[in-house]
């Protein structure tokens, strides 16, 4: 399922709304055999590439978890994230398109991946963003403390905190844990650097009331 603006991320739980017909069929599919798909992210510019826009080719694949089916035949899903996939050739694009998958490993040491510098830029983000009048709720950074496994916190940061779905792609197709992990605090300090600078440019002026300055 190729989408313009949702990434899913392994062991991570990703709501969709299910309304075109072909996706429909899709999901149809999926449930009455293995009730498994993968989502892929379009490219820039596929705006321009006509009715199957290619998608990049490192996804997840997800196991749907719960499927709601509304009364004008749209369908409310979860999607478990499972594992981070490459998509191979197309063998079909009409309806939907399918083609093969190649499971791709992230290993990860526990012991010798500190979660640390993560953790203390998530808490310097979560900070300056409470400044701007968006404050994270507790149980998020709760979640995020209690998650040992560096590669699962990885994820779960960059699905939760990154705005930019190419910077998510990014994260997705970063396989090297200790890599991923030095290009997500990077990401996130430009993001802390951000908000500072907007504060500062707000001045002493209310979040509510910055259209004023």
């Amino acid at each position: 399922m190729p989408l313009p603006n949702a990434i899913l991320f392994p062991r991570v739980l990703l709501p969709l709304h299910i309304f075109e017909p072909r996706y429909r069929q899709l999901v149809a599919d999926c449930l009455a055999e293995q009730r498994m798909f993968a989502v892929a992210l379009l490219r820039r510019g596929w705006e321009t590439e006509g009715a199957n826009p290619a998608p990049y080719p490192i996804a997840s694949v997800g196991v749907v978890r719960t499927s709601i089916v509304r009364p004008d035949g749209s369908s409310d899903l979860i999607l478990e994230g499972l594992a981070r996939v490459r998509i191979g050739e197309y063998v079909q694009r009409d309806p939907y398109l399918v083609g093969g998958m190649e499971a791709l490993k992230s290993a990860e040491d526990t012991a010798k991946t500190p979660r640390a510098p993560l953790l203390q830029v998530v808490k310097q983000f979560a900070h300056a963003r409470a400044r701007m009048g968006a404050k994270l709720p507790p149980p998020v950074l709760a979640a995020f403390r209690s998650v040992k496994s560096p590669g699962y916190l990885s994820d779960l940061v960059s699905y939760t905190l990154l705005d930019d779905y190419h910077e998510k792609q990014l994260m997705l197709e970063t396989l090297d844990i200790h890599e991923r992990l030095d290009r997500l605090v990077a990401l996130l300090h430009k993001k802390v650097r951000q908000f500072e600078l907007w504060k500062t440019l707000q001045g002493n002026l209310p979040n509510d009331h910055v259209g004023h300055n």
